[in-house]
Formats: structure tokens, C-alpha cells, sequence
């Protein structure tokens, strides 16, 4: 199994709320490790281990260990892709509650999320990934406060919060969380989940549009269905940008990550059209172009795409592009003002 993905268009809600504290987002996504480009690339992915960094890095650079419920006011309905949306034209929160289960995956599958029912109460669980990655604690918080928000926005008061729970131990203030969930919080909880009194979720929403909720559900499944059939090239990037840090990695090592021999790897990948050697180039190809654009040092460059030594990513980056890396940026700010990309000859 590769490792969860979230979408990027969750990262910039995060970046987002960093800006509004005064913090360099940017900056720090690419310590997280994450492409800031991507950010308004739509259907873009990060990984888990990078989103658990940013989320570290966002709580030490504001100060603030409830930095997360700071983010559900950055969130937008194209932050959730086409659930957003749906969920916005359900006739009662109850109904929004099944979509953010049904299709939570399309945000983020690091984690699993459920509905839980009885006769007067309705909870919305996070159960803990059952993968080896880390999900940060801020994550939940942020996913948590977030539905809140939602419901909140469609329904006022009416809204429905009994009660919130934390698998995790308590910072060492929880009046933020007091104040943001006005109900009783509990940490160190059995499990991840938010209580709802059933009789306010089934109540009819004035925002309620059935047709719009089915085109967006439609395209939620279309989404979820292409997600699914994840191309193994597009997951061994993923891989090939975690590990280049380390060094090159093997292919073995790689297929192991994918649970695949290495024969059976290259099978797949000549299906779609590449090989190992291809995707390994131009991935650091891509990558180097981007962290150039970004000002990083050719020593930080070097390190991040797994190279030995400074020169062997000059070598490479000569076959890539005809120039060294150096004479490629200058060529590239030199032509800038035409608003188009330089080709060095």
C-alpha cells in the first residue's frame, strides 16, 4: 500500500491561516518538503509524511498549539474539491454527515470516517490510520472544527454539537477548544469523534438543492473512482520525492514500498507508457527546475534530489536542460519578462 495523500487545496487552507498570523508559508511547505506550486493545482496530492510536517512546523512558527482550529476559516468549498459543494446542498446536516464519510477519501485518506448511530445521538468518528505514517493531532483537530464550521454556516444554532472528543492527551490550554466548540471537549478520549443530537441533524436546511447535491456527488465518485485507479508511475514519484533525500533509492526498494516485485513494477510501468530510469530522471528533472525557482543553494538541490556530490547534479542537470544549472536560471530571469519559459539552447 503507497502512502495516504491529501489534497493540496487542504495545504493552502493551512497556508492560509499561516499567512493571516504573519508566517511564510511558502517557506514553510518547502521545509515540509511540499511543492508550494501545487497549491492551486487542481486534483494535486501531497503526502501524509509532508502534511505532517507542515502541520508541526505551522504550530511551532505561530506559537500556538490550537493553531488547527484557525483553519476551518480558511476553508472553502473548493478546498473539499466537488464535496465541498455537495455537502453545501444538503437537505439536512444528517445528509452532509453520510457525504463527508461517503467521500471523505477525496480530501484525504489518511483516515477513516464514519457515522456511528442511535436512538438521540449521531457521532462523527475519525478512526487512527492503519498505517505506518503518522496522522498529527492538529489534523483531526482542523478536520473536526471544520465540520463544525460547516454546520454551523447551514443550520446557525441549530446546529446540533453535544459534545467533541480527542484520542490525545491535553495541551496544556484547552480554553481555545472550549471557546471554539462551546460544548463539552474531552481529551484522552477512546476515539476521535464529534456527538450531534439527531433530532436538529434532520432538520431541513434553506440551502437544501437536491439536483446540485447529485451533480456533485457524481463528480465526487468520478473523482474517487480515478483516484483509485492511481497510476503506479504517479505513486512511485510520490515515493521517489519522500525518499531522493536519503539518496537514490532502488527500484527494489521502491516496489517493495508498493508491495510489488521488482519484475512485476516494471511490467506495470511499461503499461503506462514509461520506465524506471525515465521517471527517475524526470522527476528530479521537475524537481530541480522547481526548487531553482525557489532560490535554494545547488548544495540543498544536490541533497534533495539524492546525488552524491554537486557535481554529479551539474552533469545531470546539463543532460536535462543544455546548460548548467546556474546559466538556466539566468536565462530563465532574463526571459522572464515575456511571460514565457526559456528553452537554454
Amino acid at each position: 500500500m503507497s502512502e495516504p495523500t491529501t489534497l493540496a487545496t487542504w495545504a493552502a487552507a493551512i497556508a492560509d491561516a499561516l499567512h493571516a498570523r504573519g508566517c511564510d508559508a511558502s517557506h514553510l511547505l518547502t521545509r515540509a518538503g511540499l511543492d508550494p506550486g501545487k497549491l492551486a493545482e487542481p486534483g494535486a496530492r501531497y503526502p501524509l509524511r509532508g502534511m505532517t510536517r507542515l502541520w508541526n512546523l505551522a504550530i511551532a512558527a505561530s506559537g500556538d498549539a490550537a493553531f488547527a482550529l484557525e483553519v476551518p476559516r480558511h476553508v472553502r468549498p473548493q478546498t473539499m474539491h466537488a464535496l465541498g459543494h455537495s455537502l453545501r446542498a444538503s437537505s439536512h446536516l444528517l445528509d452532509a454527515l453520510l457525504r463527508m464519510a461517503r467521500y471523505s477519501r477525496l480530501v484525504t485518506d489518511a483516515a477513516d470516517i464514519s457515522i456511528e448511530l442511535d436512538r438521540e445521538q449521531i457521532c462523527l468518528v475519525y478512526r487512527a490510520p492503519t498505517h505506518d505514517v503518522p496522522l498529527a493531532n492538529a489534523a483531526y483537530e482542523a478536520f473536526m472544527a471544520t465540520a463544525v464550521n460547516l454546520g454551523r454556516g447551514m443550520a446557525g444554532q441549530q446546529h446540533g454539537l453535544l459534545g467533541c472528543e480527542f484520542r490525545h492527551a491535553a495541551p496544556a490550554d484547552t480554553s481555545p477548544y472550549a471557546r471554539f466548540f462551546a460544548c463539552p471537549v474531552r481529551f484522552d478520549a477512546q476515539q476521535n469523534r464529534l456527538i450531534f443530537d439527531r433530532g436538529l441533524l434532520q432538520r431541513p436546511l434553506p440551502g437544501a438543492n437536491a439536483r446540485a447535491a447529485q451533480h456533485f456527488d457524481t463528480a465526487a465518485a468520478a473523482y474517487l473512482a480515478r483516484f483509485d485507479a492511481h497510476p503506479v508511475s504517479q505513486r512511485v514519484r510520490e515515493l521517489l520525492i519522500q525518499r531522493l533525500p536519503s539518496g537514490e533509492p532502488s527500484r527494489r526498494a521502491i516496489a517493495d514500498a508498493l508491495h510489488l516485485t521488482p519484475r512485476t513494477l516494471l511490467r506495470r510501468l511499461a503499461g503506462e507508457g514509461t520506465h524506471w530510469k525515465a521517471l527517475l530522471n524526470d522527476t528530479r528533472r521537475e524537481l530541480a527546475l522547481s526548487y531553482l525557482r525557489q532560490g535554494r543553494s545547488g548544495a540543498e538541490i544536490t541533497y534533495l534530489l539524492g546525488f552524491a556530490d554537486p557535481s554529479n547534479f551539474t552533469r545531470a542537470f546539463k543532460r536535462w536542460q543544455k546548460c548548467p544549472p546556474m546559466v538556466w536560471l539566468k536565462t530563465r530571469s532574463a526571459g522572464s519578462g515575456s511571460g514565457s519559459e526559456p528553452v537554454p539552447n
